[in-house]
C-alpha cells in the first residue's frame, strides 16, 4: 500500500542533459562552412557589452502526496551517498534549478525537515560549453571541454576566459575557485588588479596584442600586395619583444599545479583573450575548427565580428568566408585567421600539425620548452 506522506522525484533516470545555451547550441552543430558564415552574419551582436548567453539550467522538480509536507532540504552530489554535495539548497518550491554543473553523473534527493526523503535519482551532464554569469562579468567561459587530436578532452574548471572584471568580483572568483588572474591589457592603468588582494588571487599582468601582431616572423606577408596590407593595417601589426615576454610569463603560470584555477581577460574577451585561448588550446591539440568556434562564440555576447575571416555574399545568395584571416572592424583589429597563416607558413614543423606549428612557435619566439607544453598538458587534459 502506498504510504499516505510521500515524495516522489520527477525523475531523470540517469537521462543525459545538454546544457550548451541555446544560441551556442545551433551555431556548433552546423558543420557546412557556408552555413556556418551565414549564422554568425545574421546573428552579429553588434551592440557591446551585452549579457552572456548562460548555460542552460537543470531543473529538479518533485510531487508529494499527503498534508503538511512545507518545505524542503534539496542535495545534487557526485557520490551515491550524496556526500560533498555540489549543490545544497532549501525551498518552499516543488523545484530547484541549477546552472553551471560540471559535466559527469550526478545525484540528488529531496528530504522534509521532519526526515521524510525520496528515493535518490540520477542524471548526467553532458560536454557542453560551460558559459558562466560571474558577477555579471561579459564573455565568461570555461576554457574546458573540447576534444585534442590525442582523443582526451581538455579539462573543466582549470581555466576561463572573460572580459574585463569587476570590482566587486572577489567573492564570486573565489566561490569559483580562481587562485590566478592573468590581465592581457598592456596599459600602465591595468598594472595591478581590480581585485582587492584581500581575496588572495595571484594578478600578473601580461600585456599582448592580438592575432598576427605576437608573430616575430611576417614573411608570411610576401602573399599580401601593398594594397593589402594597408588596408588590413599589418603596417601597425608590428611584433614586439614585450608580447613574447608577456607570453612567456602568462605560459609559465600554467605549468604550476598550485595556480589553477586561472582566468585570463582582457577587455571584452575577445581579441587579446581570443588569441590567447588559440595558443593555449591549440597548443593542446584542439582542432582548427574548434578553435575558430571557440572564438566566434564571442559574437553572441559582445559587439563587433569576430569571425575567423571577413564573410561576403556571392552572386547566388551564397555566404562565404574570404581568404584573407582578416575582419574590417572599424578600430580594431582582427585577424584570427591571420594568425592561423602566419603559424602554418613560417612556423610549421614536418607533421603539418597545427598543434606542432604553434609549439614551434611558443619555442622558438616566446622561450618556452618541450618541458612547459608536457606540463600544461599533463595538468590540462583529461
Amino acid at each position: 500500500m502506498e504510504k499516505k506522506n510521500k515524495i516522489i522525484c520527477n525523475t531523470h533516470n540517469g537521462a543525459v542533459i545538454d546544457c550548451t545555451p541555446p544560441v551556442y547550441q545551433t551555431y556548433l552543430s552546423l558543420t557546412d562552412k557556408s552555413e556556418i558564415a551565414k549564422y554568425l552574419y545574421e546573428h552579429n551582436n553588434r551592440g557591446m557589452f551585452k549579457p552572456v548567453p548562460v548555460s542552460g539550467e537543470v531543473v529538479l522538480s518533485w510531487k508529494r502526496t499527503g498534508e503538511g509536507l512545507q518545505g524542503y532540504n534539496v542535495w545534487i552530489s557526485e557520490y551515491e551517498d550524496l556526500s560533498q554535495p555540489v549543490f545544497q539548497a532549501q525551498t518552499s518550491d516543488t523545484y530547484v534549478t541549477v546552472e553551471g554543473l560540471m559535466p559527469g553523473k550526478y545525484y540528488w534527493k529531496v528530504a522534509t525537515s521532519s526526515g521524510m526523503e525520496s528515493d535518490v535519482d540520477t542524471f548526467t551532464v553532458g560536454n557542453y560549453v560551460r558559459s558562466l554569469n560571474v558577477d555579471d562579468i561579459r564573455n565568461f567561459r570555461d576554457v574546458g571541454g573540447w576534444m585534442t587530436e590525442s582523443g582526451k578532452t581538455v579539462k573543466y574548471g582549470l581555466s576561463y576566459r572573460s572580459a574585463v572584471l569587476r570590482s566587486t568580483s572577489g567573492p564570486a572568483l573565489v566561490e569559483l575557485g580562481v587562485k590566478t588572474e592573468i590581465d592581457l591589457r598592456a596599459e600602465s592603468e591595468y598594472a595591478t588588479s581590480i581585485i582587492p588582494a584581500a581575496y588572495g588571487i595571484s594578478f600578473l599582468q601580461s600585456g599582448i596584442m592580438q592575432g598576427d601582431y605576437v608573430l616575430k616572423d611576417k614573411s608570411f606577408y610576401k602573399n599580401l600586395t601593398p594594397e593589402q596590407i594597408k588596408e588590413k593595417r599589418h603596417e601597425a601589426a608590428e611584433f614586439q619583444q614585450a608580447y613574447a615576454d608577456a607570453l612567456y610569463a602568462a605560459f609559465k603560470r600554467y605549468t604550476v599545479r598550485e595556480n589553477y584555477p586561472i582566468l585570463f581577460h582582457c577587455t571584452s574577451g575577445a581579441d587579446r583573450t581570443g588569441t590567447f585561448a588559440f595558443l593555449l588550446n591549440g597548443m593542446l591539440g584542439v582542432s582548427l575548427d574548434d578553435l575558430y568556434k571557440d572564438f566566434e562564440l564571442t559574437c553572441f555576447s559582445m559587439g563587433g565580428k569576430r569571425w575567423r575571416s571577413n564573410i561576403k555574399i556571392d552572386e547566388d545568395g551564397k555566404y562565404y568566408f574570404t581568404d584573407d584571416g582578416y575582419v574590417p572592424v572599424p578600430d580594431n583589429y582582427v585577424a584570427i585567421g591571420l594568425l592561423y597563416q602566419g603559424l602554418m607558413e613560417c612556423y610549421a614543423t614536418d607533421d603539418g600539425k597545427l598543434s606542432s606549428a604553434i609549439k614551434n612557435y611558443l619555442r622558438t619566439d616566446v622561450g618556452l620548452t618541450d618541458e612547459d607544453f608536457q606540463a600544461i598538458a599533463e595538468i590540462m587534459l583529461g
